[in-house]
């Protein structure tokens, strides 16, 4: 049976009472960063790109890094292990500190972030049935800029997705100024002419790590081209024409969409690029990636 371990600042504890202070910034002003790390199997996967792009956002928020990556990996590791988890999910997050209520950025160096992780067991069969296909629906996409960064503030996002779960939607489509962006939880691939196209990484997109392995493992070893696209963006038009759409996202994977705003994508049903790509990246966490 799974059990709560969680570390915070160098510590292990085994629930969550009397661990986080109620003038910790993170949970003021969301003022932090977080990573969301699949686990399969009993193990953390693709766990240094996780690290990786929690540093990056650690960097772009002017939080100081008070733990190192190889450090980050074994504190995951017993995390993971002293939870017994077999499927799940583990979550670092990292907040700038403790503080009075200062609505403004202190300077780097005027507080020790906070270190918080812990590991939760995982609802298979949501997953199962959202890899099965989904629904989705467009949204102008108004969050204005530094949504590349996965910090604690997604209010934007969630408020989002509720409301395209409103309309029966798995999730939200986003498009700013007539640009495929990405979705409220996961990036968005289309399929044109057998082709994978991906907008190329932005300011208004997070750097998904399973958009990643797709573009750099995934499709190259199913044979599929991509193109990551900077000259000519993904349109509106593109995304709603498109022969197959499938979102990325490290908890649920490789999802195929299968209606937009009630208008199927290609045939309805899940297309042959996609099943490649699902079928590739399942080997792929079957193979491991540390």
């Amino acid at each position: 049976m799974a059990k709560t371990t969680i570390f915070y600042n160098h510590n292990f504890y085994y629930d969550f009472s009397q661990i986080i202070s109620a003038d910790d910034r993170g949970l003021q002003f969301g003022d932090g960063a977080y990573e969301w790390i699949r686990i399969y199997k009993g193990h953390p996967f693709a766990l240094s790109y996780h690290t990786d792009r929690l540093y990056r956002s650690m960097r772009l928020l002017g939080i100081r890094p008070v733990t190192a990556p190889d450090e980050f990996t074994e504190i995951v590791e017993v995390v993971v292990e002293e939870s017994e988890i077999e499927e799940g999910y583990v979550k670092i997050i990292v907040t700038r500190g403790t503080d009075d209520h200062n609505f403004s950025i202190p300077a780097r160096n005027a507080l020790k972030p906070n270190v918080l992780v812990y590991a939760k067991p995982i609802n298979l069969e949501s997953i199962a049935k959202a890899q099965l296909g989904v629904t989705c629906t467009i949204m102008e996409d108004d969050r204005g800029h530094h949504s590349d960064i996965l910090s604690l503030n997604q209010l934007n996002n969630m408020l989002a997705r509720a409301e395209a779960q409103k309309k029966g939607s798995y999730d939200a489509i986003f498009i700013k100024d007539g640009l495929l962006t990405e979705a409220s939880h996961s990036n968005v691939c289309i399929v044109k002419a057998g082709v994978i196209w991906t907008p190329a990484t932005n300011e208004h997109m997070i750097r998904g790590i399973t958009r990643s392995l797709v573009l750099s493992r995934v499709a190259p070893a199913a044979g599929v081209t991509t193109i990551e696209e900077t000259v000519d963006p993904v349109k509106l038009e593109d995304v709603m024409n498109a022969e197959e759409v499938f979102l990325t996202n490290s908890i649920d994977g490789i999802i195929p969409v299968l209606a937009i705003d009630g208008k199927p994508v290609g045939d309805g049903k899940i297309g042959n690029v996609t099943k490649k790509i699902q079928e590739h990246y399942a080997h792929l966490m079957s193979d491991g990636l540390p």
